[in-house]
C-alpha cells in the first residue's frame, strides 16, 4: 500500500465515561501529533453507569453515535456491529482501538468484517476471573481466544493482567500482548500549595478529624463491607477518625444500612459520584480501597499523585501500583483488621505519612504519567502501520 499523509484512527468503547477516563488524553496526544482521531461509543447518559452523563465532544477527536448495551443484548449488539461496519467503511481508519471487553468484541468483529488494516484492543482486565462459576469462565475463556485471532495487538495496564491473558493463552505468540501502564495527567492530580482550603469544613469535617477515604463504583468487588468493618476497629481506638466514601452504584444502600446497624453512621461521610474526586483526595489524610479485583489501580496512583498514603489489597494490578512499605501497605483483600491496623499506625505518624506520600508522588511521576503512556502507544501504532507498510 502507498505511503499515506495522514493516519486515521477510530477509538471504540462502550460508554461516553470510558471515553473521557481512557481515550481522551489519547486523543489529545495523537491529535497534536498529527493523527486525525475518531471515537465511537454511546454518547447518550447511561441509567447504569453512575457518573455518566453523555459526552458530545472529547478535544481532538470526532465523535460519533454508536449504542451499545453495557450487558449482552443480542438484537442491539447485532445492531451496533453494523452501525460500527459501515462507520468504518466510511470513515477508512487505518487503526481501529476498542477498549473494554464489549466493545472489544463488537469493535473486533465490525472492523474485521469491515476489512480495517490493523486491529489493537485494550484489555484493562480479562473478563474470566476466578469468581465466576467454571462454565462461565471457561466461556469467557474461549471467546477472548477466539477475539484474539481477529487482532494484530493487545495492550493491557499491568504485567498481573498480561500474566493473567498468558496463562489462559488468549494469544499463540506473547509479543501479541504487551504492557502499557496507565499515565495520569500529573497538572491536575498535583497538591496545591494551600491544601483543601474550606472543602473539609464544607463537609462538615471538624478541624481535627483524621480523614480516611476511599474512590469506588459501589459494588461488592471493591470491598466496601471490609472498608466498613475497618471504620469499625480504627474508631474503638481512633474517636476523631472520618470515614468518606466518593463513588456510587447498586449496593450504596445496603452499604448505608450496614453503616447504621454498625452504630458507625455519624463517622461515615456516603458523597456519591462527585466530579471534584481530585479535590476530595486533597482533603483526606490515607487513601485506602479493600479491593477484590482490579485491572489497574488507576485510584491508588491518582491518590500518590496527591501525595497521599495508601492502603490497598495484595493483588497483582495493585501491588504494582502501591509499593509496599514505601508509598503505602498492602494487606490481603477482606483482612479488616490488617487494614485497621495499618490505617491506625498511618494516622499515628503524620510524618510517616508525608513521607509515603512524597514517595508515591515520584513513583507516579516516573512510571504512570500520561506523555510516557501515549508515547508507548505511539510507539505500537507505528511499528504496525510499518510493518503492514500503512505508514506515513
Amino acid at each position: 500500500m502507498a505511503p499515506i499523509d495522514r493516519v486515521r484512527v477510530l477509538h471504540v468503547c462502550t460508554i461516553a465515561l470510558t471515553a473521557h477516563a481512557f481515550i481522551a488524553p489519547l486523543a489529545k496526544y495523537l491529535h497534536h501529533r498529527g493523527y486525525e482521531v475518531a471515537i465511537a461509543c454511546s454518547t447518550g447518559a447511561q441509567p447504569d453507569a453512575p457518573g455518566d452523563l453523555g459526552c458530545r465532544e472529547i478535544s481532538g477527536a470526532h465523535m460519533y453515535n454508536v449504542p451499545m448495551a453495557r450487558t449482552v443484548r443480542l438484537v442491539q449488539d447485532l445492531v451496533a456491529i453494523l452501525k460500527l461496519w459501515g462507520l468504518i467503511r466510511r470513515l477508512r481508519p487505518h487503526i481501529v482501538h476498542t477498549q473494554t471487553s464489549k466493545a472489544g468484541v463488537i469493535g473486533r468483529l465490525a472492523a474485521r468484517l469491515a476489512g480495517a488494516p490493523i486491529i489493537i484492543h485494550t484489555a484493562h482486565a480479562f473478563p474470566f476471573h476466578s469468581n465466576l462459576r467454571p462454565a462461565v469462565r471457561w466461556r469467557y475463556i474461549v471467546i477472548e481466544r477466539w477475539m484474539a485471532r481477529l487482532t494484530d495487538l493487545i495492550i493491557v495496564d499491568t504485567e498481573s493482567v498480561r500474566s493473567d491473558g498468558l496463562r489462559e493463552r488468549v494469544v499463540h505468540a506473547p509479543e501479541k500482548l504487551v504492557t502499557v501502564p496507565m499515565g495520569l495527567d500529573l497538572q491536575k492530580f498535583s497538591p496545591s500549595k494551600s491544601g483543601p482550603g474550606n472543602l473539609r469544613a464544607a463537609l462538615g469535617v471538624r478541624p481535627r478529624s483524621l480523614v480516611v477515604g476511599t474512590v469506588a463504583r459501589l459494588v461488592p468487588d471493591k470491598g466496601m463491607d471490609c472498608f466498613l468493618e475497618m471504620a469499625v476497629r480504627i474508631l474503638a481506638v481512633r474517636q476523631d477518625a472520618i470515614f468518606m466514601i466518593v463513588g456510587d452504584g447498586p449496593i450504596r444502600g445496603a452499604l448505608q444500612q450496614r453503616a447504621g446497624e454498625l452504630g458507625i453512621m455519624p463517622y461515615v461521610l456516603f458523597l456519591g459520584h462527585r466530579d471534584d474526586v481530585r479535590d476530595l483526595m486533597e482533603a483526606m489524610d490515607v487513601f485506602v480501597l479493600p479491593t477484590k479485583r482490579e485491572g489497574f489501580g488507576v485510584v491508588f496512583a491518582e491518590a500518590m499523585a496527591m501525595g497521599k498514603a495508601t492502603v490497598g489489597s495484595l493483588i497483582g494490578p495493585v501491588a504494582e501500583v502501591v509499593e509496599n512499605g514505601v508509598t503505602g501497605y498492602l494487606v490481603p483483600p477482606d483482612d479488616a483488621q490488617g487494614f485497621a491496623e495499618r490505617v491506625i499506625e498511618l494516622l499515628a505518624d503524620e510524618q510517616k505519612r508525608e513521607e509515603f506520600g512524597a514517595a508515591g508522588r515520584r513513583r507516579v511521576e516516573r512510571y504512570f504519567n500520561e506523555t510516557r503512556m501515549c508515547d508507548s502507544i505511539e510507539g505500537h501504532y507505528r511499528h504496525l502501520l510499518e510493518a503492514r507498510n500503512v505508514c506515513v
